[in-house]
């Protein structure tokens, strides 16, 4: 089980896995039940200004397998409290159930969680600390009901509770390109190729942070399926004034085999958006 650095530098992106991982694993690698992305929609719980309540927001997993088992993710909003301690339990005993996961502040448990994360925006210092963003997390639990450990994952995902009338959007994937067109295979076999990923416009958001006004740095997470080989786990979105390359390469695997290929994209505040093609290596 990963613990120490690697977990809380995961935890630093947003979303971390308390499941028992394979140290040898590449992260870009599907061989066992994983989430590999957590999106809401919307990117983060919006709390209007002029007061009332905020919009139910949506959350979705990109629960994955090496097959086409089928596969339940259960959600809850976490209780405050020490979520790197061995024994928070959220989905469980730390954590109310988000049924269908929907975060729904009409949900009178759900409300008071808020209201103790948020407190009470009457008061000026609260209200400027939640115009900056207060987080908080969701858990999830994702198995395709073996009961093994490579059947199943549990995990946290980091959001944040803003007070804003210009709420963050998740990014929106398009497409991915294979040699300029959309990737639809066949790909030859035991050979080098490159993926690029397409945006749609807009998806790379100028904001006011900390700092002062800021262009969203997008970055992507590749994985697959099967027996080939991602090169670049990692890759980057440019913005003016800093470099990127948003690109990935691919080694195809040395036998003909379907491989099914999930680029995630991460706009640094939280929001989310995911593609997923597959298509037959021969």
């Amino acid at each position: 089980m990963r613990q120490g650095f690697a977990r809380a530098a995961v935890m630093a992106a947003g979303l971390w896995v308390s499941g028992c991982d394979n140290d040898l694993e590449k992260q870009s690698q599907v061989t066992r039940v994983r989430v590999l992305a957590v999106r809401s929609t919307p990117a983060e719980l919006v709390l209007p200004p002029g007061g009332g309540a905020p919009e139910t927001v949506r959350l979705e997993a990109l629960a994955v397998a090496p097959d086409a088992r089928p596969l339940t993710v259960t959600f809850a909003l976490c209780r405050p409290g020490n979520v790197y301690s061995a024994d928070f339990e959220c989905p469980g005993k730390d954590g109310v159930a988000l049924p269908e996961g929907r975060l729904s502040p009409e949900d009178p448990a759900l409300r008071a969680l808020l209201e103790e994360v948020g407190g009470d925006t009457s008061d000026p210092a609260v209200r400027a600390r939640l115009e900056a963003g207060v987080n908080f997390y969701v858990g999830y639990e994702v198995s395709d009901g073996s009961g093994t450990p490579e059947g199943g994952e549990r995990g946290l995902r980091r959001m944040t509770a803003r007070l804003t009338d210009t709420p963050n959007q998740n990014p929106r994937l398009t497409d991915v390109l294979y040699q300029g067109t959309p990737l639809s295979g066949p790909l030859p076999m035991g050979a080098e190729v490159e993926f690029t990923p397409v945006l749609a416009e807009g998806s790379q958001e100028t904001y006011v942070g900390a700092e002062g006004e800021a262009t969203e740095r997008i970055s992507y997470a590749w994985h697959a399926t099967g027996t080939g080989d991602v090169e670049f786990f990692r890759s980057v979105q440019p913005v003016e004034g800093e470099p990127g390359e948003p690109e990935t390469e691919y080694t195809t695997p040395d036998t003909a085999q379907q491989v099914t290929f999930y680029v995630v994209a991460r706009d640094e505040r939280g929001g989310t958006d995911w593609l997923t093609r597959t298509i037959e290596v021969r």
